[in-house]
């Protein structure tokens, strides 16, 4: 039994603060609260390599490891995003530590449900449902539904214009897209549209409700054309709801996936609108110009059938977190497997 300590402001975003996530993997790994008398300690964001850095270097005889989800987080406060072996070294403070993300390891390759859709059963259960709805319905069906809907768009993310928030590094197929998908929501002006989120109307962030995942959806559901399912960064292993949510309310999901990008496991391309590569105006006259022909309504309703099989049952659930969590357990053993020293893990 591996024993992990969680440390930081961002100790509640990791993998093991999950329920479901920490059960499955309980078999070998413990979450403990005093550091020291765990193997590892671990935190999720690089903000807290300097809120914790103290009590992290006054336990030179335990493993460090930084482990996140979100690669918005590691590229925009990062060091270096791209590096497993790292060194914090800042006001006479220095430590090693292991950088497990999306770019480092193999934990978030998912093959059909990425991972933030097992962090809780809320996702599975709700796509289950609306998916399964939404099979039933032929393609001539969905013609009819896309003709003459209550909004022709839908954008549903906080706004962020500033230049930081568009750093890439195109040579590790990672774009930040918070800045291109602002100015999409701006540029885009056929009507009527949405544009819903902190910056964007009066109110807080969206997460600060009772559940901001079932008013997303309620809000969506059956009257939009197109749905922006944007992320705020481009990873090839990194998809969350937002994508999933596009097509569960019945809309046309707008994203952003290269080649590599593990979407297209997901689902078949000719359903969605692909914006890879292209700057906020071409973006717009690629969804003015996108061609609701046969081809589409055909794929759309396979995509809906495909996705009502992928959550009709926990089969693909199951089968993608056993492989998550032997992967977890994988790193955190060969972490502790390796003779521990100041200057490396």
């Amino acid at each position: 039994m591996i024993k992990i300590c969680p440390l930081g402001k961002y100790s509640h975003r990791q993998p093991l603060a999950y329920a479901p996530l920490r059960k499955a993997c309980a078999g070998a790994l413990q979450l403990v609260e005093q550091p020291q008398v765990s193997d590892i300690l671990l935190i999720a964001h690089s903000k807290d390599l300097e809120s914790c850095a103290e009590i992290l270097a006054a336990h030179p005889d335990k493993r460090i490891v930084l482990l996140s989800e979100e690669p918005f987080w590691d590229t925009i406060w990062g060091a270096d995003p791209f590096a497993r072996d790292q060194v914090y070294d800042q006001g006479g403070v220095r430590f090693p530590f292991r950088v497990l993300n999306h770019s480092t390891s193999d934990i978030f390759a998912f093959e059909r449900v990425p991972y933030f859709l097992m962090t809780e059963h809320k996702f599975a259960a709700r796509y289950a449902c609306r998916f399964q709805r939404n099979a039933r319905k032929s393609a001539a069906d969905w013609k009819a539904a896309f003709q003459a809907p209550a909004l022709q768009a839908a954008f549903v993310a906080e706004r962020r214009l500033g230049e930081r928030f568009a750093v890439s590094f195109p040579e590790n197929d990672t774009y930040g897209l918070c800045r291109f998908r602002s100015l999409l929501t701006l540029s885009y002006q056929r009507e009527p549209v949405l544009r819903a989120g902190l910056g964007w109307r009066k109110g807080g962030r969206r997460q600060a409700l009772a559940d901001w995942h079932l008013d997303k959806l309620q809000e969506l559901d059956g009257r939009c054309r197109f749905v922006s399912a944007l992320e705020n960064t481009h990873q090839p292993a990194y998809l969350t709801e937002k994508f999933f949510d596009a097509f569960a309310v019945g809309g046309v999901p707008l994203y952003y996936a290269s080649d590599s990008h593990r979407v297209h496991r997901c689902v078949p391309a000719g359903g969605w609108v692909n914006l890879f590569g292209q700057t906020p105006e071409e973006a717009v006259e690629t969804i003015d110009n996108f061609a609701f022909d046969a081809a589409f309504f055909d794929t759309y309703t396979e995509t809906q059938a495909r996705l009502a099989e992928t959550f009709g049952s926990p089969r693909a659930l199951l089968a993608d977190r056993d492989r998550f969590c032997a992967a977890l357990i994988g790193e955190m053993q060969s972490l502790c497997d390796r003779p521990l020293t100041r200057e490396t893990h």
